[in-house]
């Protein structure tokens, strides 16, 4: 029986080659997974914190126009700049009056009205209370630019600028020539 010499010496190469990449494969998969739940962690974060942000800065021109319409019988329109989006997605803002079963755990406290901020893309949602005297009339817009109005009974928020009240009619005086 003649035996045939066998030659192995090319077949470790590449199998070496073969699992070199089928292992740093796995482990690149594996820290993509790892880092992509980490970057949602992130995100969220930054849209509750932006939310939060943008939550307490609306309640101050709220409690800024509430301060100002305090016996004011007229109209009082107060725009604000706010981004449009936070972490990358648009988000919602409600405003509710005092004793809302929306303003969750500050509902028992008579004069305290809320914000709600609301992300859905992000899953986040925000409640901003603050100090209202003024009625409030419950409204929702979306997250930007927006105004505060009070139409001489109420504030609420408003995507759009309002219609100015229409002046006083005035008697016309007609004109005598002598």
């Amino acid at each position: 029986m003649i035996r045939q010499p066998t030659d192995d010496r090319g077949v470790s190469i590449a199998l070496t080659h073969v699992l070199t990449i089928g292992i740093t494969t796995v482990l690149v998969a594996g820290l993509l997974l790892g880092a992509s739940g980490l970057l949602e962690e992130r995100k969220t974060g930054a849209a509750q914190t932006e939310l939060r942000t943008l939550g307490n800065r609306m309640a101050e021109d709220i409690a800024n126009v509430d301060h100002e319409a305090d016996g004011a019988s007229g109209q009082i329109v107060l725009q604000t700049n706010h981004p449009s989006q936070v972490s990358g997605s648009g988000y919602a803002v409600s405003l509710y009056g005092t004793s809302a079963a929306e303003c969750g755990t500050y509902q028992s406290n008579g004069d305290v009205a809320c914000l709600v901020l609301e992300s859905p893309q992000a899953d986040v949602q925000i409640i901003v209370p603050f100090r209202a005297t003024t009625p409030i009339s419950e409204s929702v817009v979306s997250g930007g630019d927006l105004f505060i109005v009070y139409d001489g009974s109420a504030i609420s928020l408003s995507g759009q600028r309002p219609p100015a009240l229409a002046p006083p009619a005035v008697p016309r005086v007609a004109e005598v020539r002598a």
